[in-house]
């Protein structure tokens, strides 16, 4: 039986919910940039990725008693913001990363056999299930391989003190003034110390994990790095 798991949750084991369809799994879509130029070919850019969406139809049984409850506890579950990251069995390589839900008024059949429809809206890229478990790293110099089809935006959690420079390949940053670890987050562009800013401290580029082999290297106090690389594909 095929399940999903989304917010810790597995929608068949905890929740007791069937998926009665097999999604369209949807391609990911380019949106591409183009840009004139003055007596030459025109340049062609990506620009983005459309958003992708998945829709599971799910049945379950409740009678009239246990309903209400049931229908609360699911709302719950799919709409609280606890994880965006959907994992689907049948597709077990790949994660999603939800950013809205939506969902269908519910139906019953049988008296207590209820039917409802789940709309995730994703973003197009795709993220390889490997590729959210983190590596822990204590060697400069320590390669990393990007399996993905693109570049990847990781989170790093640097534990050491003082002044840190990392360089990844041919790009690098430093973080001054750290004290026990500091988490450097690519995708959203934001380095912190559990809930304080810390960007002030930062300068240089963004860490970003190429196709292929990635040299991680670094200078200053390091004890470890936590890495989640987030390999990501079409």
């Amino acid at each position: 039986m095929s399940f999903i798991f989304y917010n810790n949750l597995n929608s068949s084991d905890d929740l007791d919910l069937v998926i009665e369809n097999i999604p369209v799994i949807p391609s990911c879509n380019i949106i591409y940039e183009t840009i004139s130029i003055d007596g030459g070919e025109n340049l062609t850019k990506i620009k983005g990725f459309e958003d992708i969406s998945l829709s599971f139809d799910f049945w379950y049984k409740a009678n009239e008693d246990e309903y209400l409850i049931k229908k609360s506890i699911i709302d719950n579950w799919l709409l609280s913001s606890i994880s965006k990251e959907l994992f689907y069995s049948l597709d077990e390589f790949k994660t999603y990363k939800v950013k809205q839900v939506k969902i269908s008024e519910t139906k019953t059949t049988s008296n207590i056999v209820r039917h409802f429809t789940v709309a995730f809206t994703c973003k197009g890229l795709k993220y390889m299930t490997i590729g959210l478990k983190t590596k822990i790293i204590t060697i400069s110099g320590t390669i990393l391989n990007n399996f993905g089809t693109y570049e990847a935006k990781p989170i790093l959690k640097i534990y050491g003190s003082g002044s840190i420079t990392l360089n990844i390949n041919n790009t690098s940053f430093t973080v001054k003034n750290v004290v026990d670890y500091v988490t450097i987050d690519s995708e959203i562009k934001e380095c912190y110390k559990d809930n304080i800013n810390f960007g002030r401290n930062m300068t240089g580029d963004w860490p970003v994990f190429s196709i292929g082999k990635n040299t991680i290297s670094w200078s200053g106090s390091v004890r470890k790095i936590e890495v989640t690389p987030y390999w990501r594909c079409y």
